[in-house]
């Protein structure tokens, strides 16, 4: 998936809330990368908001954090 060079406002905000599910469970982006099979690169770019991602990926995400997606999703205004 391309990175874009300017983050996405909605991106942004799912990116906020993964990094801030993985910091809660003091988990490192290598911990996040061996538990979903997502490259640390990766899960920097979709935290950072600069990566759009696809349904797959943010299931194998809300699996490596031991969440449903919706919690995700859900209020992100």
């Amino acid at each position: 998936m391309p990175t874009r060079r300017i983050a996405d406002p909605f991106a942004q905000k799912i990116g906020a809330r993964i990094r801030d599910l993985r910091l809660e469970q003091g988990k490192t982006l290598d911990a996040m990368e061996l538990a979903c099979g997502v490259s640390k690169g990766h899960l920097s770019s979709i935290e950072r908001g600069y990566v759009m991602m696809n349904v797959d990926t943010l299931w194998k995400i809300a699996k490596g954090l031991g969440v449903g997606m919706e919690l995700l999703l859900i209020k992100l205004d």
